[in-house]
C-alpha cells in the first residue's frame, strides 16, 4: 500500500491496495489523520519517525483494519519538500503487511540437541567479539529459531538474571508477551531467511514477570554455523510510562478544547492547520475538512483583514505575546459574524503559529442593537402618549358641542351619530395607545376576549384597509372569558395580526375567529398572505429569526412567551401562497 501524507499526518493519497490490506475504500481515509487509524500504543513511534527524516530502517506497528481487528504492518517513508509557497512537507509512506501466526509459537529445534556453554559461546563469537558485545551498553542477545543463544551483561542485568546461565537457552516467547508472539515469530522466519526487519516496540518480561516495555532491532547473523538473529533491546519503559501520561493529559486538553463553547483554532502561515468544533458551528461549515488549510482571509472582511495581517505578523515574530482583536468574519452562508478574538504564540511542527480563541459576539451586537431600537420605540412611545394627550382635549369640547348641535336639529341627526361615532372611534385608538405606552403592573382578572379582539381589530382596522385588506371578524355567541393580563394578550394579537398584514402585500382578508370547546378558548388568524416554507416553520419562535426585510425576529418570540405565561398554546399551518393560520389556546376562565 503506497499512501502521501502531510507532515501531521493527514491522508493527501491513498492506493487501491488499502482496501485488500485494511478493508477501507479510498475515499473513507482521504482526508483522515493517520493517527486514526494506528494503535494507541504505537502513535508516538509514528510521530517520532515523522520527525525525524534520517531513519535508515522501516518501522513495524499495528494499523486498525475496518473490522476493528489490528493488522502488523512494515512502513518506510520518503520524505518530499514541495516547493509550492505555504505548502506543508509531503511523505511518501509504503506500508507492507507482515502475515503473523495468532497463535504462541513453540519452538523446536532438533539440530541443537542444547544451547552452547560460554567457552563454546566465546569459541563460536571469538574473544574479542565476546569482550565488544559485552561492552555494549545496549541489552543484546543472539538466537537460533528464537532459542537464546548469547546474552550480553546488560542484558543479564536489564532482565535481572543472576548470570547469563540463567537465559541461556530461554526461548524468546518465555520472555514476550503473548499479543507480541505473532509478529515475532514472523520477524524471526524473516531474518531466518537473511531478511532485514524494521524497528518495533513489543512488551517483554523480566525473569520476576514485571513488564519491560523495549525498543527492538534484529538483523540475521550466523552463529554456530547456522542463520541466526542478533536482537539489540532498548528499555523505553520509562519513556512509555511519560508517553502515557503525555497522552492522557493531551486527551484532556483535547477534550477541554473540542467541549469549549469559544471557538479555539490555531493559525499557520495564514491558514487554519486546527479548529475546534465549535469553530466549525461558527463558520457553517460541514466538516472539519472544510475549514483545515482554508486561508483565514477569505473569513475575514476586507476591513479586518490588514488589522489582523499585521497582529499575527507580531505574533509570530516574538514582538508581542497577547493581542486582543475585534473582528467581522463571514460564514460559509454568508451570515455576518462578529468576534472578540485572543492571539496567542504557539508552534506548529516547529514553526511559529498562532493560537486564537474567538468569543462570538454576535448575539451580544444585536442585542445592542435592539436595545437602541426599544429607547427610539421607548421615545416615541412617550412621544405617542403626549400627542394624545394634545388630541384628546380638543376631542372632549368637539363633542360637547356636537352634544349640543345635535339636541336642536332632529332632522340631521343621523350625520351626528356618525360624527359621534368617528370620535368615539377616535378617543378608543387614542386610549389603546395611551395604555400602550404607560409601564403597568401585570394585573390578572377575567375578560371577555371577543372585548378585547375587538379593540385590537380596531386599533389596527386602519392600517389594514390602507394597504386594502379587510379584518373579517367572525365569534361564537357567548361569553369567552380568560383569566389574563389584557395589556399582555393585546399585545399577542397586535403582533400575530400585524404579522398577517404585512404577508399580505396585495391585499386581501385577514380572518380572525374565536370560539370555546373542550374547556379551551381557541383564537384563530389567517391570511390569505405568501405563506412560511416548511423548513422555516420550525424557527419562528427563535429569537432574531425572521421572513421581513426590516424585522428584529423578536416579535414572535414575544408573542409565544406571553402565550406560554398564560398556560396556553400555539399551532402554525401555513402553505406556500395560499396563506397562513395561527391559532392560539387558553384555558378558559369559566372552566368547560
Amino acid at each position: 500500500m503506497y499512501a502521501v501524507v502531510t507532515s501531521n499526518g493527514k491522508f493527501l493519497y491513498i492506493s487501491a491496495t488499502v482496501f485488500s490490506l485494511l478493508g477501507f475504500n479510498q475515499e473513507e481515509l482521504i482526508g483522515k489523520y493517520l493517527k486514526e487509524i494506528v494503535h494507541k500504543e504505537d502513535v508516538f513511534l509514528i510521530e517520532s519517525y515523522f520527525l525525524n527524516e534520517h531513519h535508515m530502517h522501516p518501522v513495524t506497528f499495528r494499523f486498525q483494519r475496518k473490522d476493528g481487528e489490528y493488522t502488523w504492518v512494515e512502513t518506510t517513508v520518503d520524505f518530499v519538500e514541495n516547493k509550492l509557497a505555504n505548502s506543508e512537507k509531503e511523505i511518501i509512506l509504503k506500508a507492507v503487511s507482515i502475515e503473523c501466526d495468532a497463535e504462541p509459537v513453540e519452538v523446536a529445534i532438533p539440530e541443537l540437541q542444547a544451547f552452547l556453554k560460554p567457552e563454546e559461546v566465546k569459541k563460536e563469537l571469538q574473544t574479542e567479539n565476546v569482550v565488544i558485545f559485552n561492552n555494549i551498553p545496549f541489552p543484546l542477545l543472539i538466537a537460533v529459531k528464537g532459542r537464546i543463544q548469547y546474552v550480553n551483561s546488560a542484558l543479564v542485568k536489564l532482565f535481572g538474571a543472576p548470570a547469563s546461565q540463567h537465559m541461556l537457552g530461554l526461548t524468546v516467547y518465555d520472555l514476550i508477551d503473548n499479543e507480541f508472539h505473532g509478529i515475532v515469530n514472523s520477524r524471526i522466519q524473516r531474518t531466518q531467511a537473511g531478511q532485514a526487519v524494521g524497528l518495533i516496540e513489543e512488551r517483554w518480561r523480566r525473569l520476576n514477570g514485571i513488564p519491560l516495555d523495549v525498543e527492538v532491532k534484529a538483523a540475521p547473523v550466523t552463529f554456530n554455523g547456522k542463520p541466526a538473529e542478533i536482537v539489540l533491546l532498548n528499555d523505553i519503559s520509562s519513556r512509555k510510562k511519560f508517553q502515557k501520561i503525555l497522552q492522557e493529559s493531551r486527551e484532556r486538553y483535547q477534550l477541554l478544547i473540542q467541549n469549549s463553547i469559544d471557538t479555539i483554532g490555531v493559525i499557520h502561515k495564514g491558514k487554519w492547520v486546527f479548529i475546534n468544533e465549535s469553530g466549525v458551528s461558527l463558520f457553517e461549515a460541514r466538516d472539519y475538512p472544510d475549514m483545515l488549510g482554508k486561508d483565514v482571509y477569505d473569513f475575514l472582511d476586507q476591513e479586518d483583514q490588514s488589522m489582523t495581517s499585521d497582529t499575527l505578523y507580531k505574533i509570530t515574530s516574538g514582538k508581542s505575546k497577547v493581542e486582543l482583536l475585534k473582528q467581522s468574519w463571514r460564514s460559509y452562508k454568508n451570515n455576518r459574524i462578529y468576534t472578540e478574538t485572543v492571539c496567542i504564540p504557539t508552534s506548529y511542527f516547529g514553526e511559529p503559529a498562532v493560537q486564537v480563541i474567538l468569543r462570538d459576539l454576535s448575539d451580544r451586537r444585536r442585542a445592542e442593537e435592539l436595545l437602541l431600537q426599544s429607547e427610539k420605540l421607548s421615545v416615541a412611545g412617550q412621544l405617542a402618549a403626549g400627542i394624545a394627550h394634545e388630541i384628546r382635549n380638543p376631542l372632549t369640547a368637539i363633542k360637547g358641542f356636537m352634544q349640543l348641535m345635535q339636541s336642536g336639529h332632529d332632522e340631521r341627526k343621523q350625520f351626528y351619530d356618525i360624527v359621534f361615532s368617528e370620535l368615539n372611534r377616535i378617543e378608543l385608538i387614542l386610549s389603546e395607545l395611551l395604555m400602550l405606552a404607560k409601564p403597568q403592573e401585570n394585573v390578572y382578572k377575567q375578560v371577555d376576549i371577543k372585548n378585547l379582539l375587538h379593540d385590537v381589530s380596531a386599533l389596527l382596522e386602519t392600517q389594514a384597509n390602507l394597504n386594502n385588506i379587510w379584518i373579517r371578524q367572525e365569534y361564537e355567541d357567548c361569553k369567552l372569558l380568560l383569566q389574563c393580563d389584557q395589556n399582555q394578550i393585546k399585545q399577542v394579537f397586535i403582533n400575530l395580526l400585524k404579522n398577517a398584514i404585512d404577508a399580505m402585500p396585495a391585499g386581501g382578508n385577514v380572518y380572525l375567529s374565536c370560539k370555546k370547546a373542550d374547556g379551551k378558548i381557541l383564537v384563530e388568524v389567517k391570511d390569505e398572505g405568501e405563506g412560511i416554507p416548511e423548513e422555516l416553520l420550525i424557527k419562528i419562535s427563535e429569537p432574531f429569526f425572521t421572513t421581513k426585510e426590516k424585522g428584529t425576529g423578536l416579535g414572535l418570540m414575544i408573542t409565544y412567551k406571553i402565550i406560554e405565561n398564560h398556560s396556553g398554546s400555539v399551532s402554525v399551518q401555513s402553505k406556500v401562497n395560499e396563506g397562513t393560520i395561527f391559532t392560539v389556546s387558553f384555558p378558559a376562565a369559566d372552566g368547560p
